[in-house]
Order: C-alpha cells, then structure tokens, then sequence
C-alpha cells in the first residue's frame, strides 16, 4: 500500500492555569496538508500585503488570533480564504475546560510541558490515516531542563511519524494556519471572553464557515472528557 506524504502543523491556544473564573479552554490543534509548497504559493502574498499594511518586516509579523487587530483583520481573513476550494487540507483539534473539576491541572512548569507533549501525541495518534507518514512541525515551547519527556518521544511512539521538530511560528505561515483555525474555533464557544472591535468573531465566523463547508471529515473538534 502506498503511503501519503504529509505535513502536520501543530499550535496551542489557552492556559492549563487559569486566572480566570468560569469556561478557559485550552487546545491543540493540528493542521495538516498534503502539497504545502502550493499552499504556501496561495499564503505568502498575503503575508506579504500584511507587511506592509503594518510596515514591520517579515521577522516581527505573524498571522495570531489572539493579535488580530482593526489593520490586519482583512489579511487574517483572506488568508483563510486561502482554504475555500483546496482539497488538501485537513484540521483537527483537542480541546477542554481547564476550570472543568475534572481536569487535573499541572502543578508546575515540568508538568505542563509534559502535559502538551502528551496531548500532541493523543491527537496525533487519534487522527493519523491508515496510509499517512507525517513530518510534525510544532510551535516552540521550552523544555524545562529537569523534565525527561521530550517532543522527539512523539516520533518515537507513533511510528507514522518520521520526524519532529519545533520552530519560532512567525517563520511558518501553515502553524499560523493552525493558530488561526484553532484561536477561532475555541472563541467560538466561549464569545464572551472579549473582543470590543468584533475582529475574533469576524475570524471565528469565518472558521465555522470553513468547518461547515468542508464537513467533519476535513475539521474535526474533538472535547476531552477527563470525567471518564
């Protein structure tokens, strides 16, 4: 059986610890692409309208849900027009309650690095096709020193993944895909955790418009219940 290449695009939204009373989510979300390279053709020009609309270099802009502002709201919205028409993408994302008394929040800062690396691989390992070999490419978070589980341990353990890495997500427009799908979905089930101009409820709309047209095969949202 031939195997299908794929790139897999990981980003993270929300806080294991909370400050905040009532909902939190935090997520992971995994944007995956089979011809990233045309992708990337599609994005860059708006990248690069989104540059000089800030008038900042490449190395201080990125496409951010939690960033978008009255500037960059047409561009964060062109961008995922990007996806209407193409084929070859899919998104999947884990996502949860972290007020929710059933969770277990981390203690400190070894076990909430643990944690993410532990959900990257529950997602992954929930998605993954019968056929695919994958390259994950993740949004870079630390790895405090005294922990032992590192992000290599994903490769390890899911034999359909032949390599991981973590890089800086401004220099990687698909994880920014990922921020934007993700930061999108989880804004909206929880619209009233802020947004005075209406630019993450123009970005969310504009994601649930996605999820609707390209159905739940293609964008799948799936809510750990730590309750079972």
């Amino acid at each position: 059986m031939t195997s299908i290449k794929t790139f897999t695009f990981i980003d993270e939204s929300g806080a294991l610890n909370p400050i905040q009373d009532g909902k939190s989510y935090f997520g992971i979300g995994a944007f995956k692409h089979t011809k990233q390279i045309e992708l990337l053709e599609r994005l860059h020009p708006v990248y690069e309208g989104l540059c000089n609309e800030l008038k900042k270099d490449e190395t201080r802009v990125e496409f951010s849900f939690k960033s978008t502002t009255s500037k960059s709201i047409n561009y964060d919205i062109a961008f995922l027009d990007n996806l209407n028409g193409d084929y070859d993408w899919e998104f999947n994302c884990l996502y949860f309650d972290c007020n929710n008394k059933s969770f277990i929040k981390p203690s400190n800062h070894i076990q909430r690095w643990e944690k993410y690396v532990s959900y990257i691989k529950m997602l992954i390992e929930r998605n993954i096709w019968i056929t695919e070999e994958t390259v994950v490419i993740a949004d870079y978070q630390r790895r405090p020193k005294d922990s032992r589980k590192r992000i290599e341990f994903v490769e390890q353990d899911i034999a359909k993944v032949y390599n991981i890495l973590q890089t800086e997500s401004h220099g990687v427009l698909p994880v920014q895909v990922s921020d934007m799908l993700l930061g999108g979905y989880l804004y909206s089930l929880n619209p009233d955790s802020g947004d005075k101009e209406g630019n993450k409820t123009r970005i969310a709309q504009k994601v649930l418009e996605l999820k609707r047209k390209v159905g739940k095969n293609k964008f799948n949202c799936w809510e750990v219940d730590w309750s079972k």
